[in-house]
Parts: structure tokens; C-alpha cells; sequence
């Protein structure tokens, strides 16, 4: 038996709740994992809310990440024993996700964890994190870089944000962080942001990639747009 948040739509109305649930009722996989930590994420909220059509398969157990330990394992790359991250492939949508004490995955989903860090960093950081990263990698494939001029994190207050924030800067980008909270200049200067602007200045529709002039000065920027299922 395990713990799980377990979410039900039938006629008779959805249902979300912490439940027990029996190993046998797992779904399919090769590798079942002893889940340490997931993270709640936007997509999670509003599965959990009933709030959008996110859940595409019923019961579901909510959560687009993990991290955790392999219990049991069919794939010859995974030995029981071992540490794992995951982040996509549908899990909390058409197969049941992290927001549970266990999870049965395709190996193929699965990304052991490096020895120097722990599963509490892999989800500190979580999709929030591995999604910067990926809008990051994009700039710099489309040719960004630093000498070209400033560049603007919109919603920089919030986890992606946050970690593209973070991110640029130590690639040594001067970063102007768009948000609504100005009261976070602190905590965004902290991550290596130079400047704060407000978010409301900028709610003019814009091209995915360009430049603009703002307060006199040219600075690029970026809209990356993701699909719905983050796959590696």
C-alpha cells in the first residue's frame, strides 16, 4: 500500500483525495520508484482544482515531476538502489504522476541523478527549473548572447522566472526583470538581475523574438512557448 493524492471525474461529480492505494493498481512500466519528493506546479493546481482539462485519463494521480529511488526495475540501466529525476512525459495527465509515495515509469522517461545531488535539490529546482533552462539553451541556439545588449526576463518573480533570472546572469547577461511585485527587487537583484521594470509597460503584443526600445535603450527579448507535454 501506498499514499497518493487521487483525483476522480465520473457523473457524479470530481473528486480530489489523499487516499491509500494498493501497489496493484499501478500502471504499467518497467521501473517502479519510491517517491521522495514532486513539486506542485501550475498544471498540477489546476488538475487538482478541476480547474482545466489537464487530467486526459481517469483516476489519475496528479504530478508532472519526481524524484525518488528505484524499488524495482525491469531495465537493465536502472538498478534498485538507484536515484532518478523526472519531468514530462505525460505523467499527471494520461499517467499517474509524482504527488504519491510510489510510481510506476517507462525507464525510457528516466534520468538517473547525478552522485552530487540529492533528490531534494532535483525537485528544489524541478520543472520550474528544467524549463528556464530549456528556454536558455533556445536563446543561445537562436544566437542570443551577452554583447548583443540587455536582455528581459518577463514574469521574473515567479519559478521559471526566477531560474532564468539566475541562469543568464551567470552567463553573464545584463538582465532587466519584468514583474507585477516590484516589492521583490531584493530577492530578484539577489539572483542577479540589474534593473526591475513593471510588467504593466510591456502589455503591448509583441513578435516571439525581436527588440525593443524602452527607456531609451535597446534590449532583446524572447517568448518561448512551450508544448503542453514537456518531453526530453
Amino acid at each position: 500500500m501506498f499514499k497518493a493524492i487521487l483525483l476522480n471525474k465520473s457523473a457524479g461529480g470530481f473528486e480530489a483525495k489523499l487516499t491509500e492505494l494498493d501497489d496493484g493498481l499501478l500502471p504499467e512500466g518497467d521501473v517502479t520508484v519510491r517517491v521522495d519528493y514532486s513539486t506542485v506546479n501550475y498544471k498540477d493546481g489546476l488538475a487538482i482544482a478541476d480547474k482545466s482539462p489537464v487530467v486526459r485519463k481517469w483516476p489519475m494521480v496528479p504530478g508532472i515531476d519526481l524524484a525518488g529511488t528505484v524499488e524495482s526495475s525491469d531495465a537493465s540501466e536502472f538498478a534498485v538502489g538507484s536515484r532518478v529525476v523526472l519531468n514530462g512525459w505525460g505523467v499527471g495527465e494520461t499517467h499517474w504522476g509524482g504527488l504519491a509515495q510510489k510510481a510506476r515509469l517507462k525507464s525510457s522517461w528516466l534520468i538517473p541523478l547525478p552522485g552530487s545531488m540529492t533528490t531534494r535539490q532535483a525537485m528544489s529546482i524541478g520543472t520550474a527549473g528544467y524549463t528556464a533552462m530549456l528556454c536558455v539553451l533556445a536563446l543561445e541556439k537562436h544566437g542570443i548572447t551577452p554583447e548583443q545588449g540587455e536582455i528581459l526576463v518577463t514574469g521574473a518573480a515567479g519559478g521559471v522566472g526566477s531560474f532564468a533570472v539566475a541562469l543568464l546572469a551567470a552567463r553573464g547577461f545584463k538582465v532587466v526583470a519584468s514583474t507585477r511585485r516590484l516589492t521583490e527587487e531584493s530577492y530578484l537583484k539577489g539572483l542577479g538581475a540589474t534593473e526591475l521594470i513593471d510588467a504593466a509597460t510591456l502589455a503591448v503584443q509583441g513578435k516571439p523574438l525581436g527588440r525593443e526600445r524602452w527607456a531609451g535603450r535597446s534590449i532583446q527579448w524572447a517568448v518561448i512557448r512551450w508544448p503542453m507535454r514537456v518531453r526530453q
